[in-house]
């Protein structure tokens, strides 16, 4: 496999086994470093289901120029991803018009989240100088020394490298331990929205309900609703809406109001 070995060979520890840290434990080990790709979780791929709510991607130009460099970006554009020439626009009295993205075949990409990282995880065995360690959590780093303390299963590990990153998400312990630091600015701030995952499946003739070559939206000023269609004809639909509108909603019919009378003000064969 093609690689541009550095002159040093350096040692990475890429802390967090998601989309970002399997992409760039990736690109690392193809450029030729040594690279130990550390994950809490145990291996996606062996689960029948992953904990936490995600979003569909819309794999754009960006997310398809990172798969490509290390191979991966025919296999979304031929073989798995629903390209996506525009968005539909579901205005309130229930009609429909399309806002390209782009010109002629231009499009971005439905892609589901597990999947990606899967694919992800798998490029990176071909690597004999990427080693993927599940079940590590990291308890404990040194900043300055490139230090690591993780717990799995239940026993202490220590390990170092040269330089580490993290991509370890949210609630990142790489960025904690950066915090207590001297001059390190961090901020953190709740929005007032959340958001709900909900599915509109494949027909009974196993087709999609909505036409599937679009990220189709509900653009209701406050909140709005989108949908992604999935390889198994259903659609996933996110809705981004105020906590407290969310709280509004106690029961079944409200749930039904919400969605026949503010959402789509008029019947849709959808709901």
């Amino acid at each position: 496999m093609e690689s541009n070995k550095p002159e040093t060979t350096s040692k990475v520890a890429v802390i967090g086994g998601g989309l970002v840290g399997a992409l760039e434990a990736c690109v690392l080990a193809k450029k030729g470093y040594e690279v130990d790709l550390y994950e809490f979780r145990e291996d996606i791929r062996q689960m029948e289901h992953v904990p936490g709510r995600s979003i569909n991607l819309a794999m754009s130009v960006r997310g398809m120029s990172a798969m490509n460099s290390i191979g991966l970006g025919n296999h979304i554009a031929e073989e798995y991803g629903i390209p996506m020439r525009a968005r539909m626009i579901h205005t309130v009295g229930g009609d429909t018009y399309p806002v390209p993205y782009g010109k002629e075949d231009q499009c971005i990409y439905s892609v589901g989240r597990r999947y990606v990282n899967e694919i992800l995880l798998t490029a990176g065995e071909k690597y004999p100088n990427l080693h993927t360690h599940f079940h590590h959590k990291l308890t404990n780093i040194d900043i300055d020394q490139a230090k690591m303390v993780f717990s799995h299963n239940g026993e202490e590990i220590k390990k170092e490298a040269d330089f580490i990153l993290g991509c370890d998400g949210a609630f990142s312990t790489v960025r904690k331990a950066m915090m207590r630091r001297p001059w390190f600015d961090y901020k953190q701030e709740y929005i007032p929205h959340a958001y709900l995952e909900l599915c509109i499946p494949a027909t009974a003739d196993n087709e999609f309900a909505m036409p599937p070559n679009y990220l189709h939206i509900w653009p209701r000023g406050q909140f709005m609703m989108i949908g992604l269609p999935n390889q198994d004809k259903s659609f996933t639909m996110t809705l981004f809406m105020p906590k407290i509108t969310f709280d509004g909603i106690t029961n079944a019919e409200d749930l039904v109001n919400f969605f026949r009378r503010i959402l789509c003000r008029f019947y849709s064969p959808y709901w």
